[in-house]
C-alpha cells in the first residue's frame, strides 16, 4: 500500500472486536505540487468511510483546479513557474474513532504583490456521521466571533479572550508589544481550528491581514479551558484523551 498507514485500537476490547474495530488512513503524510488528501482505508461502518472519501476526493479536485488557475494567472502575467509557485503540505494530526483532522498548509505565488505562505486550512471530520465537522455547531453561540448579518456589527467570542491570554504568555519580550497590541485588537472573525494529538489539544490559528502575520501564534488549548463553551459532547472525551496522551509522554 502506498504512503504510510495509521491504525487505531480502541483498547478495552477483546481481540476479535478490535479487529473489527481498526481504523486505517493513508497517507499520513503528503506535500508537494500536487499533494493527496488521505483516505479512509478502513473503518467499521462503511458508509462513513465512503462519505469521508468523498469528501477528501473533492478537495484534491478543488487542489487541482486551484493549481490550474494559479499557473493560468502565472502565464496570463508572462511569468514563469518555478518550485515556489504551488505548493501545498497536508498531514493527519489526529484520529480517533470520532474526529480525524488534518493540517493543510498552503504556499503559492501566482503573480500580484506579495505571495501566500503557509495558508492554513484545517478540515476536522466528525467520523460519527462522516461529515466535517462545523466549529459553530460544535461550541456554543458566544464561543466564535460573529457579525451580525443584519448590522455587520462584531459580537468578539469568548476564543479570543482565551488566546489572547495564552498568546501573552507566548509573546512576553517588550519587543514583542506590538504583536500583544495588535492581538489584542484583533476580532477574531476568521480562525482555524484543528486538533492536533503531539501538540495534546485544540489549535487555535488565527487568520489576519498579510502585514500582520509575523504576529500569528498557534495557541493550544485542552478540554479543561474549553469545556464551557461545547455543545458537542463527542468532543470533550477526544480533548481530554489528548491532554493524557502528551503528559504520559512528559
Amino acid at each position: 500500500m502506498r504512503g504510510y498507514i495509521l491504525v487505531l485500537m480502541l483498547g478495552l476490547l477483546p481481540p476479535a472486536a478490535m479487529a473489527a474495530d481498526e481504523v486505517v488512513v493513508s497517507p499520513l503524510k503528503s506535500a508537494g505540487e500536487i499533494a493527496h488528501y488521505p483516505r479512509l482505508v478502513k473503518f467499521p461502518d462503511p458508509q462513513v468511510r465512503d462519505r469521508v472519501n468523498r469528501i477528501f476526493a473533492q478537495y484534491d479536485q478543488k487542489q487541482g483546479d486551484d493549481r490550474r488557475d494559479c499557473l493560468k494567472q502565472l502565464r496570463d502575467q508572462h511569468m514563469q513557474k518555478d518550485k515556489d509557485s504551488f505548493n501545498t503540505s497536508i498531514e493527519v494530526t489526529y484520529i480517533s474513532r470520532r474526529f480525524l483532522s488534518l493540517s493543510v498548509n498552503s504556499s503559492y505565488y501566482c503573480g500580484g504583490a506579495y505571495p501566500e505562505n503557509g495558508a492554513a486550512s484545517p478540515i476536522t471530520i466528525d467520523l460519527t456521521h462522516g461529515t466535517e465537522v462545523d466549529w459553530k455547531k460544535t461550541f456554543k453561540r458566544g464561543f466564535l466571533s460573529m457579525a451580525d448579518a443584519k448590522t455587520g456589527d462584531i459580537q468578539v467570542g469568548k476564543l479570543a479572550g482565551l488566546y489572547r491570554a495564552r498568546y501573552a504568555k507566548i509573546r512576553k519580550d517588550k519587543d514583542d508589544q506590538e504583536c500583544r497590541d495588535t492581538i489584542g485588537s484583533e476580532e477574531f472573525l476568521d480562525v482555524s481550528l484543528w486538533l492536533d494529538r503531539a501538540q495534546g489539544g485544540l489549535i487555535v490559528e488565527p487568520q489576519l491581514a498579510h502585514v500582520i502575520q509575523a504576529c500569528v501564534e498557534d495557541v493550544t488549548l485542552g478540554g479543561n479551558e474549553l469545556a464551557p463553551y461545547i455543545a458537542d459532547p463527542n468532543l470533550l472525551p477526544d480533548l481530554h484523551d489528548l491532554a493524557a496522551s502528551r503528559h504520559a509522554k512528559n
